[in-house]
């Protein structure tokens, strides 16, 4: 079975970043898009960008939303300031979830985080790893996998894109049935 829905949500994407979303990140930084776009292993509307720049402070993080907010007309939009406490695993910086209504019904997810170039370089590297570890059999297994699970109610909870990337590229798993037990030799009760 060849599985396209990539292809449907990319060309989605790139239409929300025209509509100018893109015109108003790129007036503070230097815009990244990365994680299932970058990847070309989109099942969902979600979409992961880093805008760079040596310096962000609270009130341009703010107008940034403000502007987002303004274009988009999110149903809710989730700040955070991974500067003061940091997650680990999360980079430093400011973060906007927005949220233009229920993903799981398809609507749009974007997150947006603000950060240094240093902060970013991680999260360069594990993408760009992945992607040299990606075929064209291992693109459809993951597409696959994440149809097959990202409605799911732990996903991104108890387990994540990362975890389908790690079992498919890592540990050969082929199928959504191989996933699960991947999950469950890891200890995860999902």
């Amino acid at each position: 079975m060849q599985f396209n829905c990539d292809d449907e949500l990319h060309a989605a994407a790139d239409q929300l970043l025209a509509g100018g979303l893109r015109e108003i990140l790129s007036d503070y930084g230097e815009i990244n898009i990365v994680g299932s776009y970058a990847l070309r292993l989109m099942v969902w509307r979600d979409l992961d960008i880093h805008l760079l720049r040596v310096g962000f402070d609270r009130k341009s993080v703010f107008e940034v939303g403000a502007r987002i907010a303004d274009l988009l007309n999110p149903q809710r939009m989730h700040y955070r300031d991974q500067t003061i406490n940091s997650t680990e695993g999360l980079p430093t910086g400011f973060y906007w979830g927005v949220y233009l209504g229920d993903e799981r019904d398809g609507a749009w997810k974007i997150d947006i985080w603000m950060t240094r170039p240093e902060s970013f370089q991680a999260i360069r590297e594990y993408g760009e790893r992945i992607k040299s570890q990606l075929s064209v059999a291992t693109r459809q297994t993951i597409l696959e996998i994440k149809d097959a699970c990202w409605r799911h109610p732990q996903y991104r909870k108890g387990f994540s894109s990362r975890d389908i990337y790690t079992a498919v590229l890592d540990h050969g798993i082929t199928s959504i049935e191989g996933f699960w037990s991947f999950l469950r030799g890891l200890g995860r009760s999902i």
